[in-house]
């Protein structure tokens, strides 16, 4: 397993070097030998690849030659003053049954499915409401406070972690 996962690393390694010269392009060298193949030139660049490439993975390179350079002015008065903005512009959207979750309060794993997949599920503490429901994940659309909690979560488990292994008597 080692060595196989050893050979992955070692050919993703090499890909992520290539990417950067697959980006920028290759040109095509003046020998073509059949009417479905093209050799590329790569001498001088230090990589190892098969120079033929069929003409079908080929892609026309857009090239600037000349890009405009012309500078746009803001006059100042065209600048946006937030001072003008009113304070409380935002208002949540109801109409669609969409409500607005103020905090997550904790994670639990359920197994609800016949394959026994299982479902994270967030404690959802509602705006305007007093009791918290578990939601599945599926059914959250609070981006924000779902990176916050789980980061947090993280810096939990680690820290509890740490704590394990001071109160470990040590031999």
């Amino acid at each position: 397993r080692e060595a196989k996962r050893d050979r992955a690393i070692t050919q993703t390694q090499k890909w992520r070097a290539l990417s950067d010269r697959i980006k920028a392009g290759f040109s095509v060298g003046d020998a073509v030998t059949d009417d479905f193949r093209v050799r590329l030139k790569i001498d001088d660049t230090g990589y190892r690849v098969n120079p033929w490439v069929h003409i079908s993975r080929l892609k026309p390179r857009a090239l600037f030659p000349k890009r405009p350079t012309v500078r746009t002015e803001i006059n100042d008065d065209d600048d946006l003053d937030a001072a003008l903005l009113p304070e409380a512009s935002w208002e949540a959207d109801n109409t669609n049954n969409e409500y607005e979750v103020e905090e997550i309060l904790d994670l639990r794993w359920s197994k609800r499915t016949r394959t026994s997949k299982r479902i994270r599920e967030y404690l959802v503490k509602w705006r305007g409401y007093d009791e918290p429901d578990w939601v599945p994940l599926t059914q959250l659309s609070c981006g924000a406070l779902l990176y916050e909690f789980n980061q947090g979560a993280k810096a939990r488990a680690r820290f509890r972690a740490m704590q394990a292994r001071d109160d470990h008597p040590r031999l």
